[in-house]
């Protein structure tokens, strides 16, 4: 996949520019890109991906047309406005922007849909550990800080980023960085 800036116009239609192609508006027929996008929302925002399946259960019977209403809701949510930063990079981590809406903080939805929490699949103890790698601390300074031996340190990092498919703390802080990982923990 090739990055995409989402635009949402004023008659309410998502379109869609795929770097280096034309804009176009998403429709129900684009169900490959679809179901890309709504398995990573599925997989990474699960209470998003609930209500979605909530507010559209009416149209369970078309299961097509249902995942169309369901993706264009998240995107309007979350990447309305054309601007100069791409929303989905070609490793399909999201870039969520403020999109203003008469609903702010009235709709039910607020803080589900728009700028949901990220699962990052770690337990409550490895993201304790690597919101503390995170912040710069040393492996000593977060066994003294959570009371726990230099080597369960160790292991929690090792089995974080094995669970997030990385390969070292760079990796992770990018990764981290670009899911605002710690943006509610701090």
């Amino acid at each position: 996949m090739r990055a995409i800036e989402f635009y949402t116009t004023p008659e309410g239609e998502v379109t869609l520019k795929e770097q280096g192609e034309a804009e176009r508006q998403l429709k129900p027929s684009d169900s490959d890109f679809i179901q890309a996008f709504l398995g990573v929302i599925m997989e990474y925002y699960p209470t998003a991906y609930k209500a979605l399946m909530e507010i559209y259960r009416g149209s369970e019977g078309n299961k097509h047309y249902r995942d169309f209403l369901a993706v264009r809701r998240f995107i309007k949510c979350n990447f309305g406005v054309y601007d100069n930063t791409i929303d989905i990079d070609a490793q399909w981590n999201f870039n969520f922007e403020f999109v203003s809406c008469p609903l702010r903080g009235e709709c039910k939805h607020d803080q589900l849909l728009c700028q949901p929490a990220f699962d990052s699949k770690l337990s409550e103890r490895q993201l304790e550990v690597m919101r503390l790698c995170y912040e710069g601390k040393n492996d000593g300074d977060i066994a003294d800080l959570l009371y726990i031996s230099i080597n369960t340190v160790a292991n929690h990092r090792k089995a974080s980023l094995r669970k997030l498919g990385l390969h070292n703390m760079a990796e992770f802080n990018r990764y981290a960085a670009t899911n605002n990982l710690f943006s509610n923990n701090k």
